[in-house]
């Protein structure tokens, strides 16, 4: 069995790549859709990644080196490593971020069009 990790943050990037290329599109309510879940599930992500550091804001364990072994293995999970939790929930965040730039194009795209179509019939309007 392989550790690879599929690259998601490259794999999004090609996804915005394709979509400045005009080769993929998703119609503007999907985007919205997908953003708002995005947002909902950046905000979890968020919460969570507090209560991690805050998992390394800790209590004495006592005296005990055992105690104190099975802290500092709490702690080493929770943040401080490149595997430890508050890591983890980063790189997620990041992806969500990814996926969001492409979401979100399409309302920057469709707003821009809106303001340049007002600005069209503006100009046409006499007296405008």
């Amino acid at each position: 069995m392989t550790d690879a990790q599929p690259n998601l943050i490259a794999h999004w990037q090609d996804l915005n790549a394709q979509a400045d290329a005009g080769t993929i599109t998703i119609p503007s309510d999907v985007a919205a859709k997908c953003d708002a879940a995005c947002v909902t599930y950046l905000a979890h992500l968020q919460k969570m990644q507090a209560q991690a550091t805050q998992l390394g804001e800790f209590q004495d364990w006592g005296d005990l080196k055992s105690a104190q072994d099975l802290r500092d293995r709490f702690l080493r999970k929770a943040t401080g490593t490149d595997r430890s939790l508050d890591v983890i929930l980063q790189q997620h965040i990041d992806v969500i971020e990814s996926m969001r730039m492409l979401f979100r194009r399409y309302f920057d795209e469709t707003e821009a069009t809106d303001t340049q179509t007002a600005a069209n019939v503006t100009a046409l309007t006499p007296g405008g």
